[in-house]
């Protein structure tokens, strides 16, 4: 309708879209449901500036294989976004499921949330900017306007020139795809909210913060703090929220 255009913009209105339906099912226009996605393009800006700020003096971001990686975590979130890219490919190409596509982009950018920015060393930053960029270049088929500025902010600390859409399409690497990965169920108050994967040496600190940033997760919650926040590790890992 021409009320979200001219309030929320074409891009969140496409990404609304394309999200909130498969290809073979009827749209049912919902504002809360644009407003979520208007939610999610902001978190995106918000840590595409945050990580221009600080992380000083961007180098050229890693795209080695995940096993030359030191660290746990920059070895997880490499493989989690070479995983992304893997996907949002496949939804894309083969069945234009582009709501698979976009919830794939968004857990992605629910794990960047969780890094520490202050504390990375220079082989996390250069994770980072990997799958920042490549969250961009993913996103930018959708949400073209809004890749467009960001990409080119991000290109000037980086060294890179020219539009978003002259960069070629994101590859994955077959080598950086595969980790033992469990399956987290998260309840809010005894009822099931939300799922997402993990790598399986993760600690429950982090399997916390994955769950408290995902989108279903904050709208259940609304403005409310969780009381209680338990991690259970057994067949499958499963976080209670109690608010």
């Amino acid at each position: 309708p021409k009320e979200l255009l001219e309030k929320y913009g074409a891009d969140v209105t496409r990404l609304f879209c394309l999200f909130a339906a498969p290809p073979e099912r009827d749209l049912e226009w919902s504002e809360d449901g644009v407003e979520g996605s208007n939610r999610f393009v902001n978190r995106v800006w918000r840590l595409a500036m945050d990580c221009m700020e600080k992380i000083d003096g961007f180098e050229a971001p890693f795209t080695g294989a995940a096993s030359d990686l030191s660290s746990a975590q920059a070895k997880d979130l490499y493989i989690k976004a070479n995983q992304t890219i893997q996907k949002v490919t496949d939804d894309i190409d083969k069945s234009f499921h582009f709501n698979t596509a976009i919830s794939a982009v968004m857990e992605l950018v629910n794990v960047l949330y969780t890094i520490d920015l202050d504390s990375a060393d220079t082989e996390l930053k250069k994770v980072i900017l990997f799958s920042l960029e490549n969250t961009l270049l993913l996103l930018s088929p959708i949400i073209p306007h809004f890749c467009e500025d960001l990409f080119k902010k991000l290109g000037k600390r980086s060294g890179k020139t020219g539009s978003i859409i002259e960069q070629p399409w994101p590859e994955y690497r077959k080598d950086s795809l595969k980790t033992d990965d469990v399956l987290v169920v998260v309840q809010v108050n005894g009822k099931l909210r939300s799922k997402f994967t993990i790598a399986a040496e993760s600690k429950a600190s982090e399997i916390k913060k994955i769950a408290l940033a995902d989108e279903k997760i904050k709208k259940h919650m609304g403005d409310k703090e969780p009381k209680k926040v338990i991690v259970i590790r057994k067949k499958q890992t499963l976080v209670n929220i109690v608010i």
